[in-house]
């Protein structure tokens, strides 16, 4: 029996409602079992950063689109810290690098899932890519593999010969690391097996000064003690020479698209590389502020921080300048990052953070620390919880993992085969009839012929004591063996001792290598003050301490003093420094603190009949004044 007109109507929306729940159906399950999660998408589309502001010890989940937070995650315990955010689609990495603790923050839920001290000794580095994370221990050479929720070490560690530079992950995956003392860099597979050896390219000279950048797929290595850039692929290297020379160059760790800038204070320029994978066009164009923070190239510009004006600068790669980015509450507190087609411009100590997508156009973001912020879902819920991770204990340092190795050097180094000659030699001396002959007698019978072979190729080092040493100790006799082991036995070892000639290589050519780390600073004190504020500083008096100088400043144009840290040491690294300066009867007074590479301040103060007094350090080093330049 057939169906009517309206049955048959009724079975083909059921059909079709069936086949529209089963469509759906299996487009979810694609999502959650083909390519990932649905979490990922959607973080990965938007496009937006997580911002560390400092005095209200929180991460702000900024969205490019608005312009507005959306999210936001108290961590009070780092309130006031200097904060380092590392993050792919699925975690936040919280780096307090004040007290070296790290927090991993999963972003499905925004709740803090593991915890690891890494200590504020050394230079640690965290990295994270699209599926792993390591710590990098750049002074020491060791690379860890880490969980990203637990931040528990997975794998053995890979003990790489220190101290490394760089260590980002590309597009693809690979962590690159460079080895000055080589001359080499290194990509690295990073698993949960461990970190193993994917690669090693030569990029200089060994013991060479170098710094790196990482790029969408390898690494640009500069080389300081030249003008060598090296651009490192998976299929090879490819070499470009600089305009100028390159000592204490600056490049931003990752470097995102076609473009490549090098900042180079020393010679007051930024060269910029056009298409970096394919070496070039090769240009530079002049520094026309000082500079502490590399260039950060975005969407074909060059976009330059001036931390003392709280401006950034925007110039087209030849160098014609197209812009200026002004974030007044940025002054000496700014940093740039890039991140899914978009530039982030955070002050991590004030409410201010600019948003510059693709189109160049940037839109101004309000932090708003400590209030309900704007267009914040759930800000309450994981603000009001405790700031620290439900802790998972940090793994002990060294007993989680073996013995650690080293697969670099027996390729790299020619020197490794250099400490087996010296020890063939001794073999050689113990083989030779004479020595043991006449030590043989004198040395007292209970000794055991195990040792007299030993004995017998000390004696034959003349000038050693440790044979006489040996041989005396029965009493009565040292004093007859000494005069007369040595003096036969002289003649006799300097004649084989034609074989330390290989000794001679021993001194290996790697030692004069104090040469490549910049020791002067390529600013002045007067450089500094007059180009943040104008006007003709001249110093007045200064102090020393190890590892930097304080200067004060005056001008008669406009009256105010001015006092800066210049560093001494450490050049072109970022290091804490601080100044402070002061007046007496008014009481005024100006700091800046921070991380710099090349100094601290500019700071001024007005003090017109009034005296001033500073004070400042670096590094744990530190020195002040008494009150002065009164007037």
């Amino acid at each position: 029996m057939k169906p009517g007109k309206k049955g048959a109507e009724m079975i083909r929306a059921r059909s079709g409602w069936w086949a529209a729940a089963v469509l759906a159906t299996v487009l979810l399950l694609a999502t959650l079992m083909g390519g990932g999660r649905v979490g990922l998408a959607v973080a990965a589309a938007d496009g937006s950063a997580w911002l560390w502001s400092r005095s209200a010890g929180e991460v702000d989940r900024v969205n490019p689109d608005s312009g507005k937070v959306d999210q936001r995650r108290a961590v009070t315990d780092s309130r006031g810290h200097r904060v380092q955010v590392t993050q792919n689609d699925r975690f936040l990495l919280i780096h307090d690098l004040d007290t070296g603790r790290v927090s991993s923050l999963d972003l499905n839920g925004l709740g803090f899932s593991g915890r690891l001290d890494i200590g504020t000794r050394g230079d640690p580095h965290l990295a994270m890519g699209s599926d792993g994370a390591a710590l990098v221990e750049r002074t020491t050479g060791a690379v860890r593999a880490l969980d990203p929720a637990t931040l528990r070490p997975v794998g053995p560690v890979l003990q790489l010969p220190g101290p490394l530079v760089g260590g980002e992950f590309d597009d693809a995956g690979l962590l690159w690391v460079a080895v000055p003392r080589q001359g080499t860099v290194i990509a690295l597979k990073v698993s949960p097996q461990g970190a193993s050896v994917v690669r090693t390219a030569e990029a200089a000279p060994p013991d060479h000064d170098l710094t790196m950048t990482v790029l969408d797929q390898g690494a640009l290595v500069v080389d300081r003690g030249g003008r060598d850039l090296v651009v490192a692929t998976g299929d090879g290297t490819r070499r470009v020479t600089a305009p100028v020379p390159l000592a204490g160059a600056m490049v931003p760790e990752r470097t995102h698209g076609a473009l490549a800038a090098v900042t180079v204070p020393g010679a007051g320029s930024v060269v910029t590389l056009g298409d970096v994978r394919k070496g070039g066009p090769v240009r530079s164009f002049p520094l026309t502020d000082p500079v502490q923070e590399p260039a950060v190239p975005f969407a074909g510009k060059v976009y330059l921080p001036v931390r003392e004006t709280g401006q950034v600068r925007v110039f087209e790669p030849a160098g014609r300048q197209t812009g200026m980015l002004s974030m007044p509450a940025g002054r000496g507190d700014m940093e740039l990052q890039v991140r899914e087609g978009n530039l982030f411009v955070n002050s991590p100590g004030s409410t201010d953070a600019l948003v510059v997508g693709g189109d160049g156009v940037a839109r101004k973001v309000g932090k708003f620390p400590g209030g309900p912020g704007r267009g914040g879902e759930r800000p309450g819920k994981p603000g009001g919880e405790a700031s620290s991770p439900p802790l998972i204990p940090a793994p002990p340092a060294d007993p989680v993992f073996p013995d650690p190795f080293d697969p670099i050097i027996p390729p790299e180094r020619p020197e490794a085969p250099v400490p087996t000659t010296p020890e063939a030699p001794p073999p050689g001396r113990t083989e030779a009839p004479r020595p043991p002959a006449t030590p043989g007698p004198r040395t007292p019978s209970p000794r055991t012929p195990s040792r007299t072979p030993t004995t017998a190729p000390t004696t034959q080092s003349p000038p050693r004591t440790t044979t006489p040493t040996r041989t005396t100790s029965p009493t009565s006799r040292p004093t007859t063996p000494r005069p007369t082991t040595p003096r036969p036995t002289t003649p006799k070892p300097t004649t084989p001792k034609p074989t330390p000639t290989p000794t001679k290589p021993k001194p290996t050519p790697t030692k004069p290598k104090p040469k490549p780390t910049q020791t002067r600073n390529p600013y002045t004190p007067a450089q500094v003050c007059n180009a943040t504020a104008g006007g003709n500083y001249q110093v007045q008096r200064s102090s020393s301490f190890p590892g930097g100088r304080i200067y004060q400043l005056y001008s008669a144009s406009t009256k105010k003093n001015c006092a800066v840290t210049m560093k001494t040491t450490d050049i072109g690294k970022g290091t804490n420094a601080w100044i402070r300066l002061q007046s007496q009867k008014g009481g005024k007074v100006a700091s800046d603190n921070g991380t710099f590479k090349y100094y601290a301040g500019p700071v001024f103060v007005l003090a017109p009949g009034d005296c001033v007094r500073y004070s400042g350090g670096a590094s744990g080093a530190s020195a002040s004044s008494g009150w002065g330049n009164c007037g």
